[in-house]
């Protein structure tokens, strides 16, 4: 009879850790922005390879989370902040390692340094280029990295567009950001890419789903787990030919 009881009381108790898990698990905001072509809004659907293999891992583990699109400073501020939230898709830095948990990789995006048609300034290295106004993304990984590097000459927006369309305007003389956002971006909103040129590329980074620290080990590895699972299952990297986006695939 006791060892029964004991049994069932086990039983129960399983049953709550099973609970407080799956409760946990969709106990989460899960935000990005508009950075195309990686998570994107097109015709009022939220789309890109970014946003597929997100929504494949909360298939896999029945999270029934919605995904909110926020301009990137706040959404950024609520993750680095606040319990249980989570942004996508964000590159893994050094700044950024301890400030957030991480899942991925995701992706992996080329950073260069661009101009308009008839720029005649000499950039060989990134010191070169302190001689410059350049627009960044406000919070973005494009201004942590240049002013980890000494940079003060930055003029921050709150994404790829404005920026590309105040360097057409001259409000600055040179835009730093990834090839496939800048590439997504242009044609998207029908500029002639003919007006840019690529001056200098500076870096390769990594590109991952950032959480809050504060968020349980129990969820970062089960959220891993499913992600392991789709890459081992060739899942991600048909989503990114799917999106004929294989160049942002992080393990070509």
């Amino acid at each position: 009879m006791f060892g029964l009881k004991k049994l069932v009381l086990m039983g129960l108790g399983l049953s709550v850790i099973l609970t407080t898990n799956i409760s946990a698990n969709n106990d989460l905001t899960i935000m990005t922005e508009n950075w195309p072509p990686l998570n994107y809004v097109e015709n009022n659907v939220l789309k890109g390879p970014a946003v597929d293999i997100v929504r494949a891992i909360q298939k896999k583990i029945k999270n029934e989370n919605k995904i909110l699109v926020f301009p990137w400073k706040r959404a950024y501020t609520y993750a680095l902040e606040q319990r249980n939230k989570v942004l996508f898709s964000m590159v893994h830095s050094t700044k950024r390692d301890l400030l957030f948990k991480w899942v991925g990789p995701i992706a992996e995006k080329r950073y260069s340094l661009y101009a308009k048609k008839g720029f005649t300034g000499k950039i060989e290295t990134l010191e070169d280029a302190k001689k410059f106004s350049i627009g960044v993304q406000r919070e973005g990984f494009t201004e942590q990295y240049l002013e980890t590097r000494g940079f003060t000459n930055l003029q921050k927006a709150n994404n790829a567009t404005q920026n590309a369309r105040k360097l057409l305007r001259e409000r600055f003389e040179l835009m730093f950001d990834s090839y496939s956002t800048f590439s997504k971006t242009i044609k998207q909103y029908e500029m002639n890419k003919g007006d840019f040129i690529e001056v200098l590329q500076v870096q390769r980074s990594l590109m991952y789903i950032a959480f809050n620290k504060y968020t349980s080990d129990e969820t970062i590895t089960l959220w891993q787990n499913a992600y392991n699972d789709l890459y081992e299952s060739g899942e991600i990297e048909a989503i990114f030919k799917k999106y004929d986006a294989h160049a942002l695939y992080w393990n070509k």
